[in-house]
């Protein structure tokens, strides 16, 4: 087994330094993260180092030996963060903290849970301090709470032990399970933000979807995403195979797969069924493009594809209130996308994300049915028309939306869904991305003919919307081919003001 420094962290020299700056008198741990990470044989960047003695000192003095940026966490606990980027562009990420208690073993017996609860003397360094057997238990693959009071002590590790065992394929042992659900009332304490960053921990991590099945199996989303309950048991009618609730969750698990084949770098496994096989081959040359867009950041601490995610489990959220059932038989959602996008809007708000969020998530519910319409609406091509007007609308929110009504198409018919369906789908979206990408300035965004005041002073016209209106109206206009002159928009206009006058 890997049970020494040497082993977990070959060949870093951040620790060397350490060592040195604490001398032999302050001790010094390397604990949890980093010892777990590497016992499971996955890459990490973030070191947590649990001292005795002054511990923002020693980080303050590491900092300065190496160039880091310091930063203080907590100055009445002592806890200190480090920014290092080494030589080649890496990243680290140093954590500082007393000791908590007695010595290193009952620090760790205090932690949440075994997996986490291993630590290496830097002094020593040739064996890991493991007093709950949590190598054995990454081993096995088994979650074990360190002890009866782990979830007391901090009901958030309630969403924490989720997050855990979906990122790393673990099983929630029994009295784990157990100790959970005792907390999970207690979780309407626990700040909002605090539940926030730990759902988009799930969201932004492998598997999100398996997290999320299991914590709404256990509960601990009732107090951070109470609406979604609603869904539960609301049936729908063919070619939907699932109830609104199993449909989001299907939607998860459909954009993480769409996700990982079309912006994530190329594996030729994943692309082996005939729905992903289709996705790479129609729409794989945007790979590129589409990982500088969704590489894009609304907020340091969030990914675009984890708002995506976010943006799904709400996706649908306002089928419930809208829900009617015809003679027939048939099941209804008039106008769902609407009601759906203003529930939304409140919950992203009391999560506390930005404005700049919070905007693009509620377009990105209330459009959802879009791409879907133009499948339906459209021959074997779209008019310049309604390539204009999608953009014009949504502008780069579209790009989302390609993966998005991707994802719901899937969800919708899982199984079922046939080659030329599913290519109908994709024929739109690829149109939509060839716009965007390769014919925005033709298309999208051609170069203005006319601005306001030349068009003011051609046709002696007032300040007022009618300006406005004939601008935009002369650059669709432009846009699907009919004028592409001076002359010609002014002609437009014209014919447009006489229309008006008429009507």
């Amino acid at each position: 087994m890997i049970n020494t420094l040497e082993h977990i962290l070959p060949g870093v020299p951040i620790l060397e330094i350490l060592r040195g700056l604490a001398g032999e008198k302050q001790k010094v741990y390397l604990v949890g993260g980093a010892i777990r990470d590497s016992l499971l044989q996955r890459p990490g960047h973030d070191l947590d180092f649990a001292v005795t003695g002054d511990g923002l000192q020693l980080a303050r003095k590491t900092a300065d030996q190496i160039g880091a940026a310091f930063y203080v966490m907590d100055a009445g606990r002592q806890t200190a963060r480090l920014i290092y980027h080494a030589d080649g562009g890496r990243r680290w990420m140093l954590d500082f903290s007393v000791l908590r208690g007695s010595g290193i073993e009952q620090d760790l017996r205090a932690r949440d849970f075994t997996i986490n609860a291993i630590a290496i003397d830097l002094h020593t360094s040739d064996r890991l301090i493991d007093p709950l057997n949590g190598a054995q238990d990454i081993i096995d693959r088994r979650l074990r709470m360190c002890s009866p009071e782990s979830f007391e002590d901090d009901p958030l590790r309630a969403l924490r032990a989720v997050r855990l065992a979906a990122e790393f394929g673990l099983r929630i042992t029994p009295d784990t399970i157990q100790g959970l659900k005792k907390v999970v009332p207690e979780l309407e304490r626990v700040s909002v933000e605090r539940q926030r960053d730990e759902l988009f921990r799930i969201l932004d991590g492998p598997r999100a979807v398996v997290g999320l099945r299991t914590g709404f199996m256990l509960g601990v989303f009732q107090s951070l995403l109470p609406e979604l309950e609603s869904l539960k048991g609301v049936g729908q009618s063919a070619p939907h195979i699932y109830d609104v609730f199993d449909h989001t969750l299907a939607f998860i698990s459909e954009l993480e797969t769409l996700y990982s084949v079309l912006v994530e770098p190329y594996q030729e496994e994943k692309g082996a069924s005939m729905v992903t096989g289709l996705a790479v081959m129609k729409l794989g040359r945007y790979r590129e493009q589409l990982v500088a867009h969704f590489g894009a950041l609304l907020n340091p601490d969030r990914t675009l594809r984890g708002l995506l995610l976010l943006a799904g489990l709400f996706h649908d959220i306002g089928k419930p209130a809208v829900r009617s059932v015809d003679p027939d038989g048939r099941v209804r959602f008039f106008d769902h996308e609407t009601r759906g996008a203003e529930t939304a809007s409140k919950r992203f708000k009391m999560l506390a994300l930005s404005v700049t969020e919070v905007d693009r998530l509620t377009s990105l519910i209330r459009h959802h049915m879009r791409i879907h319409h133009l499948a339906h609406a459209t021959g074997e091509s779209i008019s310049r028309k309604a390539l204009y007007r999608y953009f014009r609308d949504l502008d780069e929110v579209g790009i989302d939306l390609v993966l998005f009504s991707l994802a719901d198409k899937l969800a919708t018919y899982g199984v079922t869904i046939t080659s030329d369906e599913w290519q109908r789908e994709l024929h739109v979206c690829r149109q939509l991305l060839d716009a965007w990408f390769d014919r925005r300035e033709q298309i999208l965004q051609p170069k203005r003919l006319i601005d306001g005041r030349d068009l003011m002073q051609s046709l002696e016209l007032k300040p007022g919307p009618l300006v406005g209106t004939l601008l935009e109206e002369i650059r669709e206009a432009q846009a699907t081919g009919q004028i592409t002159t001076r002359a010609e928009a002014l002609d437009f206009a014209r014919g447009r003001m006489a229309i008006n006058q008429e009507g």
